[in-house]
């Protein structure tokens, strides 16, 4: 056993002890340099990662705009007592019973580089007047025309040159509940006149014979509206233009040819219902054959 450990002595005698103090600081320093390797690889997958959301970002562009942007409103319309259903190029508005629209305001979001917004004109609808109905036509009674409205209307304005008669499209007009159009010269130049009758289906009306004005100085088309109620929560409306239109192929000024007196004793006449004298609907069929029809 003796001579055992005794060679052993002398083998290792012959192989000296390896240098631990180098061999630990060059483990030391492989260590550190793994470690910034590591960090390395980590920072530039993180920069990667970085460099596309900036890119994604530059090409989407700001973010909130899309719908400020898209929702620019289109073409003005122009009412009637039924609903918006006409076309015009300026001064729009919905119906003497709806919200007129179409009139643009500047607001600060457009100093902020936003879009204009469309915003109604101003409207405002006033009770000026209450009359008496008297009672209404009698004999021979016939559903009401558009050609027996005019003929009627024509026998009720002031003296003066009329033209332009025509039939505009409304989901209010219903047989015996036209609404048409005609333009009137008194010598200043013509001027344009829309009368409909038209029933609120809302109820309650005011009691008959309330006379109503509605005014929207930023709407020619409609810029006064004469409103008389008749029995059986019918309406009658008188129109009185400050321009010309036809089918909305534009609109030029034009003066009023009619005051709100002269439109309240039109529309304020008995004789206006869904029913007229025989007499007015036969002569305004010979009268008015053909009526244009016209969306403006």
């Amino acid at each position: 056993m003796g001579d055992v450990q005794g060679r052993f002595r002398d083998d290792l005698a012959q192989h000296p002890a390896p240098p631990l103090g180098d061999l630990i600081q060059e483990s030391m320093a492989q260590g550190r340099r793994l470690r910034r390797q590591r960090r390395l690889t980590q920072f530039g997958a993180s920069g990667s990662a970085l460099v596309i959301l900036l890119v994604i970002g530059l090409t989407a562009g700001p973010l909130g705009g899309g719908a400020e942007d898209a929702g620019q409103p289109g073409g003005p319309t122009v009412g009637s007592p039924g609903g918006p259903v006409d076309t015009a190029t300026s001064s729009p508005a919905e119906s003497p019973d709806g919200g007129p629209s179409g009139f643009e305001e500047s607001t600060n979001e457009e100093q902020r580089g936003y879009p204009r917004r469309s915003l109604p004109p101003v409207s405002s609808t006033t009770v000026i007047d209450t009359l008496r109905i008297g009672a209404g036509p009698g004999g021979e009674l016939l559903t009401t025309t558009p050609q027996g409205a005019l003929e009627l209307l024509t026998r009720l304005l002031p003296k003066g040159e009329a033209s332009g008669y025509a039939i505009l499209q409304s989901s209010g007009a219903r047989p015996g509940m036209p609404y048409v159009q005609l333009y009137l010269d008194r010598g200043d130049g013509p001027g344009m006149l829309r009368l409909a009758i038209h029933r609120d289906n809302l109820g309650g009306d005011p009691p008959p014979g309330t006379v109503e004005l509605t005014e929207a100085p930023d709407n020619c088309v409609q810029n006064k509206i004469v409103t008389v109620h008749h029995r059986g929560r019918l309406k009658v409306d008188l129109t009185i233009s400050t321009c010309l239109t036809w089918d909305g192929k534009g609109t030029s000024p034009a003066r009023p040819v009619l005051s709100v007196k002269e439109a309240t004793e039109i529309v304020g006449n008995p004789i206006w219902g869904t029913e007229l004298p025989a007499e007015l609907v036969i002569n305004g069929a010979k009268r008015f054959p053909t009526l244009a029809r016209s969306n403006g």
